[in-house]
């Protein structure tokens, strides 16, 4: 059987529809919106950050440069500061019985005020940075030749006595080998060399002329009277001097001779073949004397190689000439050698700038000269030119 259902009117009722609910798409998308614009707001905080640290003193506390303090200034500011006053800072120089100072500039040592700033910047409040420094070995050049006339001593003859002399290329070659630790704690140690008494040439007979010779820096009694070919004594008698180790620069001095000794033929010793150009450089006498045609020509005193680094004996030939070369050996290193002739592999007649005193072994094996003289047997020497080792 079938039920059969009743039905009953219903009010007017509105119909409501049930809110939408949003897409996980939609979510998703304001959820990412906001990751990324919270990134970039990080990104712009971090970034402002490094450039306000960047904008401001970064050197630590109480952080010094070789003892100047640097903390509290800005980069410009440390870096004006230290190429300023680091290279005027004092250097004290000794024998190890006497001292000088000189200020580092006075020897070509100037600040690496980059490599020394970024240690600054690095170092831990408190710290002493140690600079670190470079070098112009043609200013070295010029300092030490200016120190050499105060600490050099010259030697004598009468009494005899050994004198010294700082070994200016060793000292060169120090500083372009280990130049920071050298200086390191303020104080360099000068290498010194022992210089013998000249030896004297015989001297020439006195025929009562006289030259007025006014001394120059680095001369000494000795030297001056191996230049004349007269002893010291006849020197001190004419001038009435009683002490041969005090003359001073710019100190007139009558000579008796008649001008500047040039050996004579029979003094001299032989040309060696008598044929064209050629040289002898006389070890005894620490004199050069250059032949043409069996003629002497020219002759000046030089410095050869000292007792440890002596010159080569025996006969060879110029085998290349250079206006300027960079010479260096063990311990030392010379820029721009003027007028140099290559005779036997390292060894070579050239001019010197580092010392004035011809006429005794100064060298370590080359035959020096006054750069004058150097010019003068570079322009008449030829490539090939016999030289004569004695």
């Amino acid at each position: 059987m079938t039920q059969r259902m009743n039905t009953y009117p219903q009010p007017n009722t509105p119909t409501v529809n049930p809110p939408a609910r949003r897409s996980n798409n939609t979510t998703w998308l304001i959820l990412g919106g906001g990751v990324v614009i919270g990134t970039f707001l990080v990104l712009g905080i971090v970034v402002a950050g490094i450039i306000l640290y960047l904008s401001q003193d970064n050197i630590a506390q109480d952080v010094t440069v070789a003892g100047l303090p640097v903390s509290g200034m800005s980069s410009n500011e440390a870096r004006n500061y230290l190429a300023q006053n680091v290279p005027a800072q004092s250097l004290l120089l000794t024998d190890g019985t006497r001292n000088w100072s000189l200020r580092l500039v006075d020897l070509g040592i100037n600040i690496n005020v980059d490599a020394t700033l970024n240690a600054a910047q690095n170092a831990n409040a408190g710290e002493n940075v140690q600079p670190f420094y470079t070098v112009d070995l043609n200013q070295s050049q010029s300092g030490f030749i200016y120190l050499s006339d105060l600490a050099n001593i010259p030697a004598s003859t009468n009494p005899a006595q050994n004198g010294r002399a700082i070994d200016i290329p060793v000292m060169l070659e120090r500083l372009r080998v280990n130049l920071n630790a050298e200086i390191a704690d303020g104080v360099l140690d000068l290498s010194m060399i022992d210089v013998a008494p000249p030896v004297q040439e015989n001297a020439q007979a006195n025929s009562g002329a006289t030259t007025v010779h006014v001394v120059e820096r680095g001369q000494e009694l000795g030297l001056i009277a191996k230049e004349y070919g007269v002893s010291v004594e006849d020197i001190l008698a004419v001038n009435d001097l009683a002490n041969p180790d005090v003359i001073y620069v710019g100190q007139e001095l009558i000579i008796p001779a008649g001008g500047v000794y040039e050996p004579a033929a029979a003094d001299a010793p032989p040309a060696p073949t008598g044929v064209g150009k050629e040289i002898v450089v006389s070890v005894d006498n620490q004199r050069i004397y250059a032949y043409e045609n069996g003629q002497l020509v020219r002759s000046h005193l030089v410095s050869t190689g000292l007792p440890d680094t002596p010159t080569v004996y025996g006969d060879y030939h110029i085998y290349i000439k250079l206006a300027a070369d960079d010479m260096a050996g063990p311990g030392y290193y010379l820029p721009q050698v003027p007028y140099t002739m290559y005779f036997y592999q390292g060894y070579a007649i050239h001019g010197t700038y580092w010392h004035n005193a011809f006429g005794r072994p100064m060298s370590h094996g080359c035959v020096n000269l006054p750069t004058s003289e150097a010019e003068w047997f570079f322009n008449w020497a030829e490539v090939g030119t016999l030289v004569r080792v004695i």
